[in-house]
């Protein structure tokens, strides 16, 4: 097979193939900056939703430490020392839940 004679492009031919090559590289690198900023964003996403999971897990043990100790309390099996150090240890668990959660 034999290639027809090319003709040389007209001055609008010229101009608008740069325009289209202008218009390829413009989304080749949007495409790039698209690609890097859904990969930040997922990025901190997952590290929020760690930080919330973290967050709930320390507020259940402080529940769950504030119930038994409670239950402990109406089944007289504390004394004044033991319920203190109990309640102590749920507080704590939620101020570190809250802790967390200001840092996400």
């Amino acid at each position: 097979m034999t290639n027809p004679p090319t003709t040389p492009l007209t001055a609008l031919e010229r101009e608008l193939l740069a325009s289209v090559e202008r218009l390829v590289t413009a989304c080749e690198s949007s495409a790039t900056e698209l690609h890097a900023l859904e990969k930040r964003s997922t990025s901190r996403i997952e590290s929020k939703v760690n930080g919330l999971a973290h967050c709930v897990a320390l507020l259940m043990k402080s529940h769950l430490m504030s119930v038994t100790t409670l239950a402990d309390l109406l089944r007289e099996e504390q004394n004044y020392a033991t319920l203190q150090a109990g309640l102590e240890t749920s507080w704590k668990l939620a101020k570190d839940a809250e802790k967390r959660l200001n840092e996400s």
